[in-house]
């Protein structure tokens, strides 16, 4: 589950206190990275979509409501940039790439015909990623990859349950039917 800080110190931030703003910063960048990798597939895109949401909470923080979790604010932030990225023409002009280390795991050494197919193996799941709808994406990616809850998805999407779970069956279908049609 992801943190929730403490409400004074989210008043701090939100008055302008740059070392709880910092602190703010340090305990949500790591999972807005890993959610805008995932979705963006690049590191570079990642990190400036990470950046840009900060950027956006220091000049909005006045407009956050306390009522509302802080991370599901900061949530939204990224996937609206992540979705407007996405959509840019800059984006799809872009050749993709899987970087090295983004290859599956397998627990031990294997041969390198082994080791070939892990990473032929992790770049369709990315493909197959790649063809989901916006929403089916950020699901699979926020369960599958992420490790979040259903509930916690809910929070963070604005969803009820079986909203989650009717999108997510789809999206590890169509995951599943893309890998078949490859391999």
């Amino acid at each position: 589950m992801l943190k929730q800080l403490d409400p004074a110190l989210i008043s701090k931030a939100m008055a302008g206190d740059r070392q709880s703003f910092r602190y703010v910063v340090e305990s949500y960048q790591g999972f807005l990275y890993g959610v805008a990798y995932r979705y963006l597939v690049n590191e570079a895109d990642a990190e400036d979509a990470v950046q840009e949401t900060f950027v956006k909470l220091w000049r909005n923080f006045s407009k956050y409501r306390p009522e509302i979790k802080l991370s599901t604010w900061l949530y939204r932030i990224l996937a609206n940039h992540c979705l407007d990225h996405k959509k840019s023409s800059a984006h799809r002009n872009k050749l993709f790439q899987v970087p090295y280390g983004a290859s599956l795991q397998h627990g031990g050494i294997g041969t390198p015909l082994e080791e070939l197919n892990g990473k032929e193996l992790a770049q369709v799941h990315q493909l197959a990623i790649e063809q989901l709808t916006g929403k089916q994406k950020m699901i699979y990616v926020l369960r599958e990859m992420e490790d979040l809850e259903p509930i916690e998805i809910c929070h963070l999407m604005s969803m009820n349950e079986d909203q989650v779970k009717s999108n997510l069956y789809h999206a590890r279908k169509k995951v599943q039917e893309f890998i078949k049609k490859q391999y």
